[in-house]
């Protein structure tokens, strides 16, 4: 009796192991773009990756356009530990206002620059302040540099914007920079803003080009500036709630894969750079490029007055440009 009690505990041991040996790994990731965003196709290179280094048992399921809903709720669900996973852009400031010294204009000067500061001491400084938050970065994916585009004419210097409505995310900082600028500037979710375009509720909005692409702006706005007045960290999150139960081999195996994530992101950012303003060009839009340095000079005072308010930000834009 004793040796059948003995054997029934041992298989039972072993069922047991196997069964947890083998248990699969499923998480959501939700992502404001659709399936032709470099948001969407990097979060999908990242879940791939996991998927393959964990032999099939880290499964990652992207949602794309906004489909769990919004980014500002898509962050307070990460915290809370209803979501596991998102891609958020500029609504990061709605929880820690300091970041929003990456979308200074013109902080950035180059994708180099931008490799040095978000894989240095910047990106550690991001890193800490998120998971005080309840967020844990596992890459900081390409956003891609912003370009203006309207209805009304081609945006040359800021005084071209001058009564033109804009259309911004939700940032104070990306109001105040469009409103210096001479814009009517006003923020709205992305999800309606190719609705808002198409009936004029708003006149332009600016994006990295890819997104023009994506969201078919194309068919309700007429010129695209280049202007490049800041680029967009996109930052893979996870809620920490969700991070901290898991296997220091499991945390390894997606910031290996966020890391693969990344550079697959830079490499589409590169590629939509110089091929999408042809493609829209083809789409009938007009495309010129700006007077950068005329947009530089009008930038001083967005950041001179984001820095007298942001103490905290000070520390981060000396971190960003100590990385030039």
């Amino acid at each position: 009796m004793k040796n059948i009690i003995k054997y029934t505990v041992s298989l039972f041991c072993l069922i047991t192991f196997i069964v947890n040996a083998n248990a699969e790994i499923s998480f959501k990731t939700n992502v404001p773009g659709n399936k032709e965003s470099i948001a969407y196709k990097s979060a999908q290179k990242f879940a791939d990756e996991a998927r393959k280094a964990s032999n099939g048992e880290i499964n990652i399921k992207v949602f794309d356009s906004s489909a769990l809903g919004d980014q500002v709720s898509s962050i307070q669900s990460m915290i809370a530990g209803t979501l596991d996973m998102a891609t958020v852009e500029t609504p990061i400031t709605t929880i820690d206002s300091a970041l929003g010294a990456t979308a200074l204009p013109y902080i950035f000067i180059s994708r180099d620059h931008i490799e040095k500061a978000l894989s240095g001491k910047a990106g550690d400084w991001i890193q800490k302040r998120l998971n005080s938050k309840g967020l844990v970065v596992l890459a900081y994916l390409e956003g891609g540099f912003r370009h203006i585009t309207n209805n009304k004419r081609p945006i040359v210097t800021p005084a071209d914007l001058k009564g033109v409505k804009m259309r911004t995310p939700g940032s104070k900082l990306r109001i105040l920079t469009f409103n210096t600028y001479g814009a009517n500037a006003s923020p709205l979710p992305f999800k309606e803003l190719y609705t808002a375009l198409s009936t004029k509720t708003f006149d332009g909005q600016e994006n990295p080009i890819i997104w023009v692409k994506s969201q078919k702006f194309y068919e309700v706005q007429q010129y695209l500036s280049l202007t490049g007045h800041v680029y967009t960290v996109t930052y893979l999150l996870m809620s920490k709630t969700k991070y901290d139960k898991l296997s220091s081999k499991d945390k390894e195996i997606l910031q290996k894969a966020g890391q693969l994530a990344k550079d697959y992101s830079i490499k589409l950012g590169i590629e939509a750079d110089s091929k999408v303003a042809d493609f829209l060009k083809s789409k009938g839009m007009k495309v010129n490029q700006a007077n950068a340095k005329s947009f530089v000079d009008a930038s001083r005072p967005v950041w001179d007055e984001w820095v007298s308010k942001e103490k905290d930000g000070k520390e981060l834009i000396k971190l960003i440009e100590d990385s030039k």
